[in-house]
């Protein structure tokens, strides 16, 4: 009887690392706001070393906390914030909010 062996060798190229990419910053909420600021949380993201804070579709800063307070605004304007979350590459973003100052 003979037997027959063969080798199979598999190799993984080009994985993409499950932890690059966090999952998205939840429940971003607006408070307090005046004429011209407005404070913004969310829930902290396991893992993520910051966070992007965007204003109208464009970065505005880096924060490396779930909170942040965003000055310099126009009174009676409306605006839109997000925020993502960081590794070594960028989350999907949050929920937006809407925001009109005073």
């Amino acid at each position: 009887m003979r037997r027959s062996m063969r080798r199979l060798n598999v190799q993984c190229l080009g994985t993409r690392n499950q932890q690059s990419h966090p999952d998205a910053p939840d429940n971003l909420t607006a408070s307090g706001e005046t004429d011209t600021t407005v404070d913004l949380t969310w829930d902290a993201v396991s893992h993520a070393v910051g966070y992007h804070v965007y204003k109208d579709a464009v970065m505005i800063d880096t924060v490396n906390t779930n909170s942040y307070m965003v000055t310099g605004l126009t009174t009676a304007m409306p605006y839109e914030f997000h925020v993502t979350a960081f590794i070594s590459g960028e989350s999907e973003p949050s929920n937006v909010v809407e925001v009109t100052t005073l």
